[in-house]
């Protein structure tokens, strides 16, 4: 028997063999199980394909037939494996590719939930408008609440008459007849709208009378 060829995997020389027998060639196998047990050895130690002698020509045109026919552009040279590379370490090297895009991945996946996080806590702060929580303090009767927000807001727009109208309608809730005129004539001064005029007449009519009115004079014992 000849060694027609030899080959690195165990499945393509059972494939070749397999081949042969099909044509009715005799054939064997040899180094199948030095190949098998050889380890990280195994490309020192290949399959040979023995066939008889007077077989030799006609096993190689049957498995030169059966090769799949190669492109035009094929490459040798870059279809050739790297046998230098050891397989445990290029398992390795992959794994340590994966592990960092991993941390990649849930850093991402962190920072994501934080701005979540923020948005969902933070949007609906900022989605009140000033004037309502105005608003919602004087409808609690939270008047010293109202006040100080909207003095807040006088300072922070002075140009902005709505501060003003809300001071003196806060101040006239609280009976400070004064700075609510006060805070109203502010008001008409920077925009003077038909509904601050008539704010303004009634404070300054109500205050009028109460000053008009004299004091309830002391039950005498």
């Amino acid at each position: 028997m000849i060694t027609l060829r030899t080959y690195s995997s165990s499945a393509e020389a059972a494939m070749a063999k397999s081949l042969l027998d099909d044509h009715h060639i005799v054939c064997s196998l040899a180094d199948e199980n030095s190949h098998l047990y050889a380890g990280t050895g195994q490309i020192a130690i290949p399959i040979r394909l023995l066939v008889a002698e007077e077989n030799v020509e006609q096993a190689l045109h049957i498995l030169d037939d059966a090769r799949p026919p190669l492109p035009d552009d094929f490459d040798p040279g870059s279809a050739s494996v790297d046998m230098t590379v050891d397989p445990q370490q290029k398992i390795l090297s992959e794994l340590e590719k994966l592990r960092s895009t991993n941390r990649w991945i849930a850093l991402g996946i962190i920072v994501i939930s934080l701005l979540t996080v923020y948005l969902i806590s933070e949007l609906p702060r900022r989605s009140i408008s000033p004037w309502t929580e105005i608003n919602q303090a004087m409808h609690r009767y939270d008047y010293r609440r109202a006040r100080d927000l909207a003095k807040a807001l006088s300072v922070r727009f002075p140009k902005d008459y709505y501060a003003h109208e809300y001071l003196g309608n806060i101040y006239q809730e609280l009976g400070d007849l004064d700075r609510a005129e006060e805070e109203y004539s502010r008001a008409y001064d920077l925009s003077p709208p038909q509904v601050l005029q008539a704010k303004l007449k009634a404070v300054r009519q109500r205050r009028q009378h109460e000053l008009s009115v004299p004091p309830a004079s002391a039950p005498t014992p």
